[in-house]
This record gives structure tokens, sequence and C-alpha cells, in this order.
């Protein structure tokens, strides 16, 4: 099968974070033996791009001059547009780019998949109609479709042009699904399909961990923190907590948020260790150094949240104990006291005394860190791509 794969994010070298779960989304249908285009936001710079057998990958111009391409990547589209207007006309053109290169080869695809369907799933209702289509929805298309003038449109539009709607959560399905006028409602729900996003097999050895800790100099209570360092993911929340633990909290990340926040962790003198971008083996070491994973992420005031984060699964694959906060989909994954612990968001206190719990008790660590394993057996790739496939096949 020769698959078309829509999408705003895909890695631009083989060390990028952005759209990693994209690449691996596309690299377990490649090895399944289906072709692959990809279409993604063409790059602000030339790089070097990934060389992955039976992907090809069609980078899409949106601006010119080239140096006007900052829409996408980075920091994510919501931040960045918010530190930089001119990201806003990228977001403006990309979409009719992205529909033109895609009815040019629309001809040569067996079937569609739309990740981020704004405006992924949108352009491929337009360029491939007739063809199975996959819209993936994350909780960033479905905040932003909920604030958007068109959004029963455009809710509708989805729901006609995909035979499948893939959603990372049940709560963003729900929220997508009172978009719509009352005749498409049971449409959307019968092709609903919720799932959070897969990860890769972890690659751990039975020395791992003691060879991450003496790669990394950790001696301490070690908690882990990866991801975008944007205002959603509510980093401050665990530097208040950590500063008051005899731990260390490693930042695995980048992003507009860094120097706000180193600037919080001096204040509050928490023991913090700024690590950039963590790719590839070296992640691999951190996440078999650390002794906890925290995910502080909370709901801006605009409503805007997280949906599945997928550091968070992957700290789960990996045996980590986790503590996370109520929000999205976290709690419909997992459960407090049993595969996490769970505490409200913005609420330091919390979270400092759900990791002392953790902190002190090694036989409850070692049973969460069993359960994590196993919520997320289902979610490796090579478990979940003949899922997909069937998804393509309806």
């Amino acid at each position: 099968m020769r698959i078309g794969l829509l999408t705003t994010s895909f890695p631009r070298t083989p060390d990028d974070i952005a759209g990693n779960f994209v690449l691996g989304f596309a690299r377990a249908l490649a090895q399944r033996g289906h072709e692959l285009d990809v279409l993604a936001p063409e790059p602000a710079e030339p790089m070097s791009v990934h060389d992955t057998p039976n992907i090809s990958l069609h980078h899409v111009p949106y601006l010119r001059p080239r140096k006007l391409q900052r829409t996408f990547y980075g920091a994510g589209v919501p931040d960045n547009v918010q530190h930089d207007r001119t990201a806003l006309l990228g977001a403006l053109s990309y979409p009719i780019a992205l529909a033109a290169r895609s009815a040019l080869l629309a001809p040569r695809w067996n079937a569609v998949i739309s990740h981020w369907a704004l405006p992924s799933a949108v352009c491929a209702g337009i360029a491939a109609r007739g063809l199975p289509h996959l819209a993936v929805l994350h909780s960033a298309d479905v905040h932003l479709l909920g604030r958007l003038p068109l959004r029963t449109h455009l809710a509708r539009h989805m729901t006609d042009h995909a035979s499948t709607l893939w959603f990372v959560s049940e709560q963003h399905r729900e929220q997508f699904v009172q978009l719509l006028p009352a005749s498409h409602t049971s449409a959307a729900r019968a092709r609903a399909f919720v799932s959070p996003m897969g990860i890769d097999p972890p690659q751990v050895t039975p020395s791992s961990r003691t060879q991450g800790r003496a790669t990394w100099g950790l001696q301490r209570f070690s908690v882990l923190a990866l991801g975008r360092l944007v205002p959603v993911k509510g980093l401050d929340t665990a530097i208040e907590a950590v500063a008051q633990l005899d731990a260390t909290l490693l930042v695995a990340g980048e992003g507009p948020e860094r120097a706000r926040l180193e600037q919080l962790g001096r204040a509050r003198r928490a023991d913090v260790r700024w690590l950039g971008n963590v790719t590839g083996p070296r992640k691999t070491e951190l996440l078999a150094a650390a002794d906890a994973f925290v995910l502080p992420s909370r709901v801006l005031p605009s409503g805007r949240s997280e949906g599945m984060p997928h550091a968070l699964l992957e700290a789960m694959a990996h045996g980590l104990p986790v503590v996370a906060t109520r929000v999205g989909g976290v709690s419909e994954l997992l459960r407090d006291g049993t595969s996490a612990l769970l505490v409200p968001p913005d609420d330091p206190a919390l979270l400092r005394a759900a990791l002392m719990r953790l902190q002190s008790d090694p036989p409850l660590r070692e049973q969460i860190r069993q359960q994590a394993r196993a919520c997320t057996e289902g979610l490796l790739w090579p478990n979940l791509a003949p899922r997909i496939e069937g998804l393509l096949h309806t």
C-alpha cells in the first residue's frame, strides 16, 4: 500500500524532537512493507533530513523568502505564533500549499493519514477524496478548532471526509463531538478510534541503570521532566516542589520558558539540571538512570491542556514510576496509587508530597513501575501498527 501522510511536524534532522512520534508512526507502517509519502512544512533553513527505507519526505514550501517560515517546529505552533506574529502568516499559507502538493501526489496513494488534523485533515479531505482517510486529532487540534469562527463547518468537513477519527483521549473525542451539529454526532462517534500515540520499544539492558547514573553523574534521588519548555507543561510547579526535597530535578527539553524557569530554580535554590534536548541513546540512558518521572502539566486560562504526552508513555515503558497531574487524558490511562500517583495541577505542595511518597517507599515504586510497563505494552509500535492497518482498510 502507498500512503500519503500529511503533517505539520516531522523531524528535520536525526536528532530533532519535533514530530518524533509522527516519524515513529510512519516507520511502524514502513517496517510492515508500506510506502509512505510524508508531506511536512519546509524548515526555515536547509537541514540534513532522515533517510528511512520506504519513507519519502516531501518538504512543502509555504512562504518566501524562506527565512519567514517560522510557523512550525521549535516550541510548536501555538507558542511560535504567540512569540512571533510573523508565524501567523504561515498558518494561513501552509494549508493552501499543502492541499496543492497533496492533489499532485494523491493519484498514486491507496490511503491517506492526516496527522495534526488542523490543517492536515482539511487538506486531505479536499485533495484525496474517496481514499480511506485516517485523521489524527491531538489536544491542540481540538482546542484550536473550538476557538475558530468556522469550527462547526470544519468539524463537519473532517467527519464527512475521514473514514476514521483518531483521538488521543475520550475527553478530546467528546469535545470534538460537541462542536458538531446533531446530524453528525452519531457518525463521529461511530468513526472514532481512541488511543494514545505509539512508542518505540525500550532499548534497555540490565546494566543500563548503572551505566546511565554514571554517565549523568547522579547521586541523589533523581526526578526527570522531559518535554518542551512551554507554559502548558507546568515545569514551574515541579521546580517549586523539588526545591524542598533532597532530590535532583532533571529537565530535558528546550523552549521559550527556559530563562524564566532557570531564574525560578535559582531563586528557590532548587537542585535543577538543565540538559537541553536529549535524543537517541542519551535519552535511553537518562530514562534508565532516573528514579521517577514527573508530569506537572496544567490547563491554561484559554482552556488548552495536554492530551496524552508522548514523553509520559516513553517513561512508563522504561519502567519509571510517574507522578502526574490530572489533565487531559492522563487520568483515563493511569490509576492513582496503582500505575501512577496523580495530583491536581498547579499545587506544588501536593506534588512534593507525592514525590516524597515515592522517594521513601521502594515497594510502591516497584509496584507502579510494573503496572506502568503493562499499561504501555499495547502501545509499542510493533503491537499498534496492525491496528493502524486495519483502520486504513475501513
